[in-house]
């Protein structure tokens, strides 16, 4: 199984790391260490997130990291980082 990242994900990441940055410059580098790496968690368990069923039939879940949420999709072959959310973000 391979990460796959959507356009989308990598712009929410480097959205993220950019408001943390006016906070605290160490904190976002730690950030985006955290967010790029946290995918390959779910290489060993890739149902570990909680399966949104308004995306039904596509199986897409949602996984937490800290305070941030990594939403996903399994394929026969990929887990397919679709976004990335504050906890506090409105997602759609």
């Amino acid at each position: 199984m391979i990460i796959r990242w959507s356009v989308e994900a990598l712009n929410d990441v480097d959205r993220l790391v950019d408001f943390a940055s006016s906070y605290d410059l160490d904190r976002a580098i730690l950030l985006e260490r955290e967010l790029a790496q946290s995918p390959k968690k779910l290489l060993h368990f890739p149902r570990r997130g909680s399966r949104l069923s308004q995306f039904d039939p596509r199986e897409v879940r949602e996984f937490r990291v800290a305070n941030y949420l990594l939403r996903y999709e399994l394929t026969r072959d990929s887990i397919f980082q679709l976004r990335v959310f504050h906890a506090r973000e409105d997602r759609l």
